[in-house]
């Protein structure tokens, strides 16, 4: 009798001590994002919901009247740079690409997947003079490809439909601007990358297949990041910015806001407007912008670890269903009165 009330005691004792340190834990102070510069210009841009809250200002909005600042730092190194970000402890959220996400993960980083993205196309844009007309045609042809990003990942996931494999080219790491640069001057026959290429069509250069063309499994799913130590010590906070960022989604995900959301875009970034509505496609705004951690995103993340195993680009894989988090985003859904804008997809993109 003396041991169990002695026990209870302790228990008791310990769940006080644990309420206490969360009670006098510091209060918030400031947020640090981090996210890859996509930008063409001058000014820093990255697209999606969280793009939108960083045109509009809109979590200073929210904490600033809470005395806590929003601190943005854009990398142009891309997924790399911002890993770095996160293992020395300088940032406490990240929005970044499947494989940049994979690689910190598998490296040790303790992050959490709260808020998906999906469906982002990758294209591969050519020299009329290389003869490519299509993704068989790369054999033995020099390709630009931004290694250690998404784009890595989509690009021999596409190879794949063609019967291709890295070695079966010469692939260049290049960097998004310095490959557009090098197909321009005839240095490279080819590009693998984003939206930008769409920009360099004309009497020379042609693009000539994207990734999707495949199906939706061979898009680039992407993810907002947080850390475990931020997710655990500021919830609230944290259910803050994800209540915005599914907010933004939803906005985006209605066609009647493609124009003037891309204006928005195509203003901070110096990438042409038309370029923004050709990938926004009405037809499929509501499987893009859907923020939520469904089968289609973990499973999709599933394989990418599969496959960043395979190519060596991890030592170990792990289960990234233990590693997303959707209560944030459901949450928001419910807040927002949402839950019926986008279905759950499953492995094959299809509304189940």
């Amino acid at each position: 009798m003396m041991k169990a009330f002695i026990h209870r005691t302790l228990l008791a004792l310990t769940a006080v001590i644990v309420l206490t340190a969360n009670a006098s834990a510091d209060p918030l102070r400031t947020i640090r994002i981090g996210v890859p510069d996509q930008s063409a210009g001058s000014k820093p841009f990255i697209g999606g919901p969280l793009g939108m809250a960083y045109i509009r200002h809109q979590l200073e909005d929210v904490f600033k009247p809470q005395g806590v600042s929003v601190e943005w730092q854009f990398f142009k190194g891309a997924g790399p740079a911002v890993n770095e970000a996160l293992a020395n402890q300088q940032l406490d959220f990240a929005w970044l690409g499947d494989l940049a996400t994979i690689i910190g993960k598998a490296n040790g980083l303790p992050t959490r997947l709260l808020l998906g993205s999906r469906g982002s196309e990758s294209y591969l844009a050519v020299t009329r003079a290389s003869g490519i007309r299509s993704l068989a045609d790369l054999k033995g042809k020099r390709v630009a490809v931004y290694r250690g990003t998404a784009d890595q990942l989509a690009f021999d996931r596409a190879l794949r439909t063609a019967g291709l494999m890295e070695r079966s080219l010469q692939v260049i790491n290049l960097d998004w601007n310095a490959g557009k640069a090098a197909l321009a001057a005839g240095r490279v026959d080819a590009v693998w990358g984003g939206v930008s290429l769409l920009a360099l069509r004309g009497e020379k250069i042609d693009v000539v297949a994207r990734s999707g063309d495949s199906g939706r499994q061979n898009t680039t799913q992407a993810a907002l990041l947080a850390t475990q130590h931020f997710i655990d010590a500021w919830p609230q906070a944290t259910q803050q910015i994800v209540d915005v960022l599914v907010k933004n989604a939803a906005e985006i995900s209605d066609p009647t806001s493609r124009n003037a959301w891309s204006a928005e875009m195509a203003q901070q970034s110096q990438i042409p407007q038309a370029l923004f509505l050709e990938e926004l496609r009405p037809d499929d705004l509501n499987f893009t912008t859907s923020p939520r951690i469904d089968p289609f995103l973990t499973d999709s993340f599933s394989q990418s670890v599969e496959q960043a195993q395979a190519s060596r680009l991890i030592r170990s894989a792990f289960d990234a269903r233990q590693w997303a988090e959707g209560k944030f985003v459901e949450q928001a859904l419910t807040t927002l009165k949402l839950e019926a804008r986008w279905p759950l997809y499953d492995a094959d993109g299809q509304p189940r």
